[in-house]
């Protein structure tokens, strides 16, 4: 009787050490910094490439900080358009976020109601802006509040879905043991609920963020009156030939779109980071 070969035993291995300060930071910035070098240098390929009458439609760095960001004035007019369009954007969020969170809430809570409503959901999202905007002239004028409707479209999809998936995540026997505690629907919602949906809604809520700048800037496009933001200054910009000060305006919308994006992701992380993982 031959004697069988014994598995070899598995060694443990140890736990990575985590990355230093000094890494974590490299990690975090080498790979932007290196794929922005790649789309300048796609730019500037492309600006090569165009006739030199048709050079200005793509501004040089130089010719962007001597007409645009070397000037005070054009840094002012920036910060206080930049302000106008953020006021935009929060006001639209702060009307989507807690009427997604409660149409979120209800769809979970009944069945039947998100049946309903999720079609509708789906083909507001589906409806090209540019069909509605003479609707919303004809029924809101041109004024602050059609822009803020604007933003709350471009943002609300996001909200509920994302809510309703991480509420619809929550493990079985979790909802079971508050059952046997006699725990109320709404105790239950509040304490396992919530917490469980909370790395999912601040998904959606990222996305959110960055499309309320975006929205904002449409609506500034076709409602002209009022105070300008960043979209007025683009399409004034555009219209005066003068295409340095509208490449800064966007690259200041960019900018404050990636803040407002990274805003909701360090609120995200502090809130649940300790239990969940950073996002």
């Amino acid at each position: 009787m031959t004697d069988t070969a014994l598995p070899p035993a598995h060694k443990p291995r140890p736990n990575p050490k985590p990355p230093t300060p000094a890494a974590s930071i490299v990690i975090a910035v080498l790979p932007p910094v290196i794929l922005g070098l790649a789309l300048l240098g796609l730019y500037a390929w492309t600006r090569a490439g165009l006739p030199d009458h048709r050079r200005f439609l793509m501004p040089s760095g130089t010719g962007l900080w001597e007409m645009a960001f070397s000037k005070p004035e054009i840094w002012a007019e920036l910060g206080h358009r930049a302000l106008v369009t953020l006021s935009i954007a929060a006001a639209g969020m702060a009307c989507s976020i807690p009427i997604g969170i409660l149409l979120g809430v209800f769809m979970f809570r009944m069945r039947l109601l998100e049946r309903a409503i999720f079609p509708y959901l789906v083909a507001l999202q589906s409806i090209p802006i540019l069909a509605i905007i003479p609707l919303i002239q004809s029924a809101l004028g041109f004024g602050f509040l059609p822009k803020m409707l604007i933003v709350a479209m471009f943002t609300f999809f996001s909200i509920p879905t994302t809510l309703l998936l991480g509420l619809k995540s929550l493990d079985r026997g979790v909802i079971d043991l508050f059952r046997l505690s006699n725990a109320s629907w709404w105790v239950t919602l509040w304490k396992a609920g919530f917490p469980s949906a909370a790395p999912a809604l601040f998904a959606g809520l990222r996305i959110s963020a960055g499309l309320a700048i975006i929205g904002a800037i449409v609506s500034e496009l076709f409602f002209l009156a009022g105070p300008g933001g960043l979209g007025q200054m683009l399409i004034n910009s555009k219209i005066d030939f003068k295409y340095e000060e509208m490449y800064a305006a966007l690259i200041v919308s960019s900018l404050l779109s990636i803040s407002v994006y990274l805003f909701f992701q360090f609120l995200g992380n502090r809130l649940f980071a300790d239990w969940h993982g950073r996002v």
